[in-house]
């Protein structure tokens, strides 16, 4: 386990991230699907659309990156 003094090397940090960015383009993918679910129980349907338009930019940024990096 790393402290506060440790010092983390290029190539270990080069293995890290892509883990880790991964990781979290996969929670803003899982987010975006509780924020289209929720779209659809807001009362009155107040906000829905901009919920809905929200979650399909959050997937899309998500998405985007893969295919940035698959090119």
């Amino acid at each position: 386990m790393l402290d506060h003094t440790s010092k983390i090397t290029p190539a270990e940090l080069a293995g890290f991230m892509p883990t880790a960015e991964a990781q979290i383009r996969q929670e803003l993918r899982n987010y975006a699907v509780e924020l289209r679910q929720l779209a659809y129980t807001v009362p009155n349907g107040v906000g829905e659309h901009d919920f809905l338009q929200l979650s399909g930019r959050m997937r899309a940024t998500a998405d985007h990156v893969e295919r940035q990096r698959s090119c």
